[in-house]
């Protein structure tokens, strides 16, 4: 129910500013009307944030009485984008965060509430008439705006989803990444259609023939159809009479240089008539456009090599012994002494003149003025829980059981003595995914106090992160213009760089913390469906379950990759790690794990998990320091439960 019941005077939109929907939203402002919705600018009370609220708009359903099977499946639209939204966790697809129904003069209304992005849609980062072949721009647009969306889409279509309506005016666009967003004609192999096949349901000038003979024709190549037709704009420029015949194949107008034409021959696989003839998928496309945009740099890259060495050859041997003196100068700086471990990205006593030891004798309790902590989940009477929740940071989080876990280390608390083989850890919520670089720096980005020197991240002294070069070629946060911000292709991959510190301080800034070594190893085995003792030993430990005969984790090498391991980093976003069958991704898997245990003196310790050193030793868990980075260690939080009376 609202607290008000009374709906706004001007006739173009339903609600007024200050009517509270269902005591949960205040209605801010109107945004936008469309042809069939109303969007309204809206406060969540209880979490204090603006979100985006939208119903059906008034004329709509007054256009549609007498109809009621027009009005069934229009109602049915409305459920479907919630239905989908909901199944969609990604930083390029608009998240949805309620659905419900509310009265207002007598009338039943259904409402969606979801993510709030200010910005334009992505049709006003395409100008009108094209960028042209002005390659520098084409490119840049390509990896800033397109790559990402289809990021987005390939999840889209891996949830067995077809958006069917893909067009720019369906992608909000603000400083971060851009999100794909209304999947109310959405259909799938998971979804039954709720148009008839004889309804026309898209958007014309982005629809292929199939689409528009029958709705039961379409799969993933109607959406690839209509992304190889806005990228042809982003060219070109928008569709205008006499060239936007539907359903035809396009292509670039007299492509020049070896860069357009590969585009124009992409561009017009994406857009065959013939779908069979088509670019079968949305990651064939995205390949064959990542290779195209960063193989042209790559290009470029080797030809400024050249120069370089040739003035290099010119230099005197006087200018290379500066280089040298300067360079080792930096390095000491950024790496610590020569003879420190290579793999440790700080020194051992200070970062720019800070005394460590004294920094971080205080231990490691942030204090914040706008944290955005979890709700913790309501226990019902029969200590049931949800199976999985939305945390504040948008991180959808996994409820682990309770179980006894094996723990094939030496116990930290005991100092040396070895542990008991199993401990009882209490059931708890753990991120789905590592936490990535756009959630890390959407949380940079919120805190007060952050400061940023000579690439070091700090916030009362501490240090959080390191920015620049992960590995050659791969520098995915930078800071300008006082903000932190993502590289497109890099949204969706766990931040590394992290100290445990900065680890802990994004946990309990969203009312979380970080995974204790225990509970890490739950997890791992919790998704081996495991009972009681959990793991075998090491030495039979099944291949199946990513282990080989030494003991480690496949793929993972026994200390952290050095920073200045010159390849392409071979981070991979966090949607393309495997999931174990508790539903947690990438567990020992592309980059390792920041957890914690507390010493006998009561203070925090941080390890290093996910397949580095022998599992039946001390070194397993790798102990470091509070202000230590690492190229490939990230991490993931968890939600400890208040009420854990029973065992689950």
């Amino acid at each position: 129910m609202t607290n008000k019941q009374t709906t706004n005077s001007d006739p173009d939109y339903l609600l007024e500013e200050g009517i509270i929907v269902n005591g949960k939203w205040e209605i801010l402002n109107f945004i936008a009307k469309g042809g069939k919705g109303e969007v309204y600018l809206a406060r969540q009370l209880n979490l204090n944030r603006q979100v985006a609220l939208k119903i059906m708009s008034r004329e709509f359903i007054k256009s549609l009485e007498g109809d009621e099977e027009e009005i069934n499946s229009e109602t049915q639209r409305f459920h479907r984008e919630v239905q989908v939204m909901a199944r969609m966790q990604h930083p390029n697809i608009l998240q949805v965060y309620d659905f419900d129904q509310f009265q207002i003069n007598d009338m039943e209304l259904d409402y969606i509430v979801m993510e709030y992005v200010p910005g334009p849609t992505l049709r006003e980062k395409m100008p009108k008439e094209g960028l042209g072949y002005d390659e520098d721009k084409v490119k840049t647009w390509i990896k800033k705006y397109f790559l990402p969306i289809l990021e987005g889409m390939k999840v889209v279509h891996d949830k067995g989803v077809i958006h069917r309506d893909m067009k720019p005016e369906n992608v909000l666009v603000d400083d971060g990444p851009p999100k794909i967003m209304d999947f109310g004609i959405a259909g799938g192999h998971n979804f039954k259609n709720v148009t008839q096949t004889h309804h026309m349901v898209g958007t014309i000038t982005y629809m292929p023939e199939e689409q528009f003979i029958d709705l039961a024709l379409t799969d993933v190549r109607v959406d690839v159809y209509a992304l190889g037709k806005i990228i042809y704009e982003v060219v070109d420029g928008k569709m205008k009479k006499g060239r936007d015949k539907p359903f035809n194949s396009v292509a670039l107008n007299n492509p020049s240089g070896k860069f357009f034409k590969t585009l124009d021959r992409i561009i017009q696989q994406a857009t065959v008539k013939n779908r069979n003839q088509r670019t079968p998928s949305v990651n064939s496309l995205y390949d064959s456009l990542e290779e195209l945009v960063f193989d042209a740099d790559k290009i470029q890259g080797a030809a400024g090599k050249k120069r370089y060495r040739y003035w290099k050859f010119l230099f005197s041997a006087s200018i290379i012994l500066i280089f040298i003196i300067v360079g080792a100068l930096l390095i000491h700086h950024y790496f610590g002494s020569p003879t420190a471990n290579p793999n440790v990205t700080t020194g051992n006593n200070q970062i720019n003149g800070i005394e460590l030891e004294s920094v971080y004798s205080a231990g490691s309790k942030f204090k914040f003025k706008n944290s955005q902590p979890t709700p913790s989940p309501i226990i019902d009477k029969s200590l049931n829980l949800p199976g999985s929740l939305l945390a504040s940071d948008n991180m959808t989080m996994i409820l682990l059981k309770g179980a006894e876990v094996f723990m094939p280390l030496d116990d930290p608390v005991a100092e040396g003595e070895h542990a008991k083989k199993t401990l009882h850890v209490k059931r708890f919520y753990m991120d789905k995914t590592k936490i990535t670089n756009h959630l890390y720096a959407q949380f940079l980005n919120e805190v007060e106090g952050i400061e940023v020197k000579n690439k070091s991240v700090t916030l009362n002294g501490k240090l959080l992160l390191l920015l620049g070069e992960v590995q050659e070629g791969y520098n995915p946060i930078t800071f300008e213009n006082k903000k932190f911000r993502v590289k497109p292709e890099s949204v969706s991959k766990p931040v590394v760089r992290v100290t445990p510190l900065g680890a802990v301080a994004y946990a309990q800034f969203y009312g979380k913390s970080l995974p204790r070594m225990e509970q890490w190893w739950l997890a791992v085995q919790a998704g081996h469906n495991q009972t009681a003792v959990g793991m075998p030993s090491p030495v039979s430990r099944p291949q199946m379950w990513g282990w080989n005969e030494n003991g480690m984790m496949h793929g993972q090498e026994s200390r952290p990759e050095p920073l200045t391991k010159n390849k392409k980093s071979s981070i991979e976003p966090v949607t393309r790690t495997t999931a174990n069958t508790a539903g947690i991704h990438g567990l020992g898997q592309n980059v390792n794990e920041w957890t914690t245990s507390i010493s006998t003196e009561g203070t925090p310790k941080f390890h290093i998990h996910g397949g580095i050193g022998e599992l039946n030793q001390k070194e397993s868990y790798l102990e470091r320091q509070p202000w230590e980075a690492f190229a490939s260690v990230g991490f993931r939080t968890i939600l400890e439960l208040k009420e854990q009376n029973d065992s689950k």
